[in-house]
């Protein structure tokens, strides 16, 4: 599968925007066809590209996102969000990581950063899953 992308002058944020946006479109394209691993994937790299993050700017906080956001969408029990959505998420997320880097930096136990992945997925993070009852019976997508 071919991905053409143009580039429009008149939008402020140029190839970005386009970028995020195209990926977030397949993203929701792929959760609603129940393709569960190609729909998080491009749902996680919109919100990354919409955040500002480059590929490479923070190895961490990347892996820290990637897990943590599937883990929202997956928590949910369906395989969506809206573009306001996850802005929220992103941002709650970001702070989270922040949060996490100062109090590791400044604890008195030390903490081997190899193993920093392998914990940043057994992390259990508080998501706002506003007025949504986790039915395990909904389908994804």
């Amino acid at each position: 599968m071919e991905l053409r992308l143009e580039h429009d002058e008149e939008t402020e944020w140029g190839s970005s925007s386009q970028l995020w946006q195209h990926f977030y479109q397949l993203g929701c394209l792929f959760a609603s066809a129940h393709d569960m691993g190609m729909g998080l994937t491009y749902l996680i790299d919109a919100f990354l590209i919409r955040g500002g993050e480059e590929e490479g700017a923070d190895l961490e906080w990347i892996d820290f996102f990637r897990r943590q956001f599937a883990i929202y969408l997956m928590g949910k029990g369906r395989l969506n969000c809206s573009i306001c959505e996850g802005d929220m998420i992103h941002d709650l997320l970001r702070d989270e990581y922040e949060r996490i880097k100062v109090e590791l930096e400044e604890s008195e136990l030390p903490f081997a950063t190899e193993h920093l992945a392998r914990w940043f997925g057994t992390l259990e993070l508080d998501f706002p899953w506003i007025g949504e009852e986790k039915d395990p019976h909904r389908a994804f997508g």
